[in-house]
């Protein structure tokens, strides 16, 4: 027999669940096979009418009575109190409801219900329900005629835009292939001038060959001898007996004596509330620096002052230059990282952040070496890691935090920043061959070094608030900077020792302030 899933009424009220098989026409319960064999014996309900759930489904039968009380569920609903709205039993009307006026039977309610005036009425309530039907109706066909209209217009704007951004980018691809084919044309031709000059030195060399072949056929014929000739006979059989001809681009040398020089202040760069802990010089006239308790990279310049900045993802340490208008900055925090930073100069300067390279560790000092990084960190270690952050190697040198850091030639300076800190000097190599080591009664928090083209380094000592010079083999030379000499040298941290314009200048941060020096040797 089917049950359609539904459970025992009578079973329900007592904390039972089996499965219906019948239903009491009388009383609206769903019984199960056992209540409806007690339905049917007991004396109060063996009159009604039990059927089975298909049967009572299929018949479609309408009961005579009505439901039971909802305070009495022994006593059948008799009256209806308009006063509460509500249908209850009499019991219920004699004690609840005696105070309500209008209360009154069912069947006198049914009555009412039946009049032709009342039927009129619901007729009348049924056709303007099904007018208010019919007018939602064309409302939602309006809407959604309405709705695909904008749905059109929308498909058109975005088929619009796609088209103009298409046209900006193949615009600005036909630029930028001119601006590469005309690059390409320059330094081909670059290339042909030099080709062309190598084999003019080249033609040269051969015809001074032939002179000397013809000078040592007249020797030959010459009957004196030299006792002392012997000497140019491995010398006339060499193939280039002249040496070989190299073709160079030549930098002019520097001819500052860096050692002897005396620092002149000639510019200070500044801007209010910042800290600056590193600092780039680009070109001749630009300057970058960076501020770890605002999160920046500021853009000055020398005649200018100061143009313009970028923030950045978190709190920097310290940059280096990867090519002339590119830095990358070590970010401490919250994620540890690698931030490229650009420079454009175009009708106006702008830095952009170009790349994050996310590192498992906090970095400090940053050098940049054939494609990769030199970095030192807080765990007393320095690593050599490529493009994408991952270590190529990894040297310990120290234990506690390692801060300054330069890449000079094939060696790495660093500083080791605790109270009388320490300078030291590795080879770059995998073993991290020791140089030199070196610490001074004048050096204490040494959180920036760098380095001249010549070799020579320069610490910055933070809380002795000075910068130490030290010759190439890292000797003490003397105190190039200190705050007796210029009271405004308080707290510095970032140096560089560059050349702008045709003269070499010391770069140094303190709190806000870039000095910049010039080294005189006069």
């Amino acid at each position: 027999m089917e049950t359609n899933g539904k459970s025992c009424d009578i079973c329900s009220r007592m904390n039972s669940v089996e499965l219906a098989t019948s239903r009491c026409i009388d009383c609206f319960d769903d019984l199960c096979e056992k209540c409806a064999n007690s339905h049917r014996a007991n004396r109060l309900s063996m009159e009604h009418r039990v059927m089975s759930l298909d049967d009572s489904q299929a018949a479609d039968f309408v009961p005579d009575t009505v439901g039971f009380c909802e305070k009495h569920a022994d006593r059948k609903l008799e009256v209806y109190c308009f006063d509460d709205e509500l249908a209850c039993c009499l019991m219920c009307a004699t004690t609840d409801h005696r105070k309500c006026k209008m209360v009154e039977s069912l069947e006198e309610c049914a009555e009412k219900q039946a009049s032709e005036g009342d039927k009129k009425k619901l007729e009348e309530i049924l056709e303007e329900f099904n007018q208010e039907c019919e007018d939602d109706k064309s409302s939602l066909s309006k809407n959604k005629e309405g709705f695909g209209a904008q749905v059109d217009d929308i498909r058109s704007r975005i088929q619009s835009m796609k088209e103009s951004v298409v046209r900006f980018l193949n615009d600005k691809e036909a630029e930028f292939m001119e601006q590469l084919i005309s690059l390409q044309n320059e330094k081909n031709d670059k290339y042909a001038a030099k080709v062309d000059k190598m084999k003019k030195a080249e033609k040269n060399h051969r015809g001074l060959v032939r002179n000397l072949q013809s000078l040592q056929n007249d020797y030959k014929k010459i009957s004196l001898k030299l006792e002392d000739a012997n000497f140019l006979t491995p010398i006339l059989l060499e193939e280039k007996p002249y040496g070989k001809i190299v073709v160079e681009e030549t930098i002019k040398e520097c001819k500052t004596n860096f050692l002897s020089s005396k620092l002149v202040q000639f510019h200070v760069l500044a801007k209010s509330g910042c800290r600056m802990t590193d600092v780039e010089a680009i070109g001749d006239d630009h300057v970058l620096a960076i501020c770890d308790n605002h999160n920046k990279i500021y853009l000055f310049s020398i005649t200018q002052g100061f143009i313009t900045a970028c923030s950045l993802a978190g709190k920097p340490w310290a940059m280096t230059k990867i090519d002339p208008m590119s830095v990358a900055i070590t970010i401490r925090a919250p994620q540890p990282g690698i931030e490229i930073v650009d420079l454009r100069m175009d009708k106006s300067c702008t830095l952009t952040s170009n790349e994050i390279i996310k590192l498992s560790f906090k970095p400090n000092g940053i050098g940049f070496d054939r494609g990769g990084f030199i970095l030192s960190s807080t765990d007393g270690l320095l690593r050599h890691v490529d493009e994408s952050g991952s270590a190529l190697h990894t040297v310990s040198v120290t234990r506690g935090y390692v801060y300054g850091l330069c890449f000079q030639s094939r060696r790495i300076i660093y500083s080791h920043h605790v109270d009388k800190g320490k300078v030291y000097a590795l080879f770059d190599d995998k073993l991290g061959t020791q140089e030199f080591t070196f610490e001074h009664e004048d050096l204490s928090y040494p959180l920036g070094v760098t380095s001249d083209s010549r070799g020579n380094v320069y610490v910055v000592g933070c809380s002795t608030n000075n910068v130490l010079q030290l010759n190439s083999e890292g000797t003490f030379v003397r105190q190039i900077l200190s705050r007796d000499k210029d009271v405004a040298i308080s707290n510095p941290m970032g140096i560089r020792v560059t050349t702008m314009g045709s003269s070499p200048k010391l770069l140094l941060t303190c709190q806000n302030e870039i000095r910049m020096y010039d080294f005189d040797s006069q």
